[in-house]
């Protein structure tokens, strides 16, 4: 056998013992179980409270009569009487519009005929009104109770700007949030930089106050007038932060 044919053996050997041995060494280390990632994880919460600025009032006039003709017009009167009145107050006219408009029958049983019969006819008529100055709310409850209006409900106290707070509640919980995690890498030694994981977990923001139960309003005189306190709006926004390391 020739060198030159030796040597062309050798290197083939060579190279199916060395492509084996790779192949053995790739089985082995896909083989090999893969270490859990070790990671820090914190969450935390950010409030904000705020007094309202903006306030929603349902306001409505109900009447009722044998006619429904004239439960109708007995109900214009009182409501175009009302409009006036929230004109008066400054109340802007896209402010004001219709929630609620309804006609129905009002039956009564007979225990002789054993049957109900159409005795009157009730109509309501509900207004939704947006009040910017919230200091305006009992003046205009007030005012339209003293001027036709029977029922008032649903009152709102919220904000005109919610994503504003909402930031400001959301930046609070991450600065908490970092805060968790750097006083635990700390704690263990451990060498973190920023987070491999960010996850905004809340919703939005709590409901706006609400006060219900004010149907059937009387005015009089004599009454007080009306108070009804803002209180604060609490906004809430939760983080959740993760640290690889």
């Amino acid at each position: 056998m020739s060198k030159k044919i030796m040597l062309i053996c050798t290197l083939a050997f060579t190279f199916l013992f060395g492509a084996i041995a790779s192949g053995f060494s790739a089985t082995a280390n896909a083989d090999r179980p893969k270490l859990p990632q070790k990671t820090i994880s914190v969450s935390s919460e950010g409030t904000v409270k705020v007094k309202p600025d903006l306030v929603y009032i349902n306001v409505g006039v109900q009447t009722e009569n044998k006619s429904s003709k004239v439960a109708q017009q007995e109900n214009t009167t009182k409501m175009n009487k009302v409009m006036q009145v929230l004109k008066e107050l400054k109340i802007a006219d896209l402010d004001i519009k219709t929630s609620q408009y309804t006609i129905y029958p009002i039956e009564t049983y007979s225990e002789k005929d054993k049957s109900s019969n159409v005795t009157g006819y009730k109509v309501l008529n509900t207004l939704e009104i947006t009040i910017r100055d919230i200091s305006k709310v009992g003046a205009v409850i007030d005012a339209v109770t003293a001027n036709g209006a029977n029922t008032v409900s649903n009152i709102r106290f919220t904000v005109a700007d919610p994503d504003k707070y909402y930031l400001q509640a959301l930046q609070n919980a991450t600065v908490k949030a970092k805060a968790k995690a750097d006083t635990l890498a700390k704690q263990f030694g451990i060498k973190i930089d920023l987070p491999s994981q960010i996850n905004e977990t809340s919703g939005g923001y709590n409901p706006p106050i609400i006060y219900s139960g004010m149907d059937s309003l009387k005015s009089s005189p004599e009454a007080s007038k009306t108070n009804i306190p803002s209180g604060e709006l609490e906004i809430k926004a939760s983080v959740g932060l993760v640290y690889t390391y």
